[in-house]
């Protein structure tokens, strides 16, 4: 694990990705008030999930250095795509929409539709390492790898971008990131999952975590699952 300028933060990763913090319930572990983003109704929550970690974002959204040292990590697709549709809309501005160019391959009786194509959800890996930069992007032909995807082979020529304030925790891997909010709608469900989320972050003061509770416990505080086989850890 790199080294962090927060000692208590450190100790608090290690505990958690070697599952040594103190749980309840088998393995729910108690997220520091100071880390908690209170959760009230689904609406309300996601409200204040966006302006922890993006305050003020109408006056400073133009400054790259500003949106790219902040990130929303959650646990799905469908949780990603919703937040960053949620910060698209608080933008200023007229939008403008690009469609790319699609075609189902081998498709001699078009079966498949534009339309149907462009609606299509395909994901799109990227990294960081041009942050701050200007860089060229070719629009060139994708098709993604998955055979049992669609029942046809897709092939969409486009920009390869798009607009991201959120990402998965999976490709949060390998990054680290000034100020991280984590949104747990539901609990993770894979080993270190957790451990990968918090430790994206530098320090206790720029990390927060969002969490809609799944279980009650009679106790005061956040929990959320923390999953780690110990069997794994031997075994490195």
């Amino acid at each position: 694990m790199r080294a962090l300028a927060d000692p208590w933060f450190s100790d608090f990763l290690i505990r958690v990705g070697n599952g040594d913090e103190e749980d309840i319930d088998g393995s729910f572990i108690r997220i520091p008030d100071d880390m908690s983003i209170p959760y009230t109704s689904e609406a309300k929550s996601k409200e204040n999930l966006i302006n922890a970690i993006f305050p003020s974002l109408q006056i400073n959204g133009g400054f790259s250095d500003y949106i790219i040292s902040r990130a929303i990590l959650s646990t799905k697709n469908e949780n990603v795509d919703e937040i960053n549709d949620q910060l698209i809309d608080r933008f200023r501005g007229e939008e403008k929409v690009y469609y790319s160019f699609d075609e189902a391959k081998d498709d001699k009786n078009e079966f498949y539709h534009m339309e149907f194509l462009n609606s299509l959800n395909v994901s799109e890996i990227v990294v960081c390492h041009h942050a701050g930069k200007r860089v060229f992007f070719p629009r060139i032909p994708l098709c993604p790898s998955e055979d049992d995807m669609f029942p046809f082979k897709l092939k969409r020529k486009q920009f390869p971008i798009r607009l991201g304030f959120a990402m998965t925790i999976n490709k949060s891997q390998g990054q680290t990131i000034q100020n991280v909010v984590v949104f747990l709608p539901e609990s993770v469900f894979s080993h270190g999952r957790l451990y990968v989320a918090l430790s994206r972050g530098i320090s206790r003061d720029n990390t927060k975590v969002l969490v809609k509770p799944t279980k009650d416990f009679n106790q005061n505080g956040v929990y959320t699952s923390n999953v780690v086989y110990r069997e794994v850890l031997h075994d490195m």
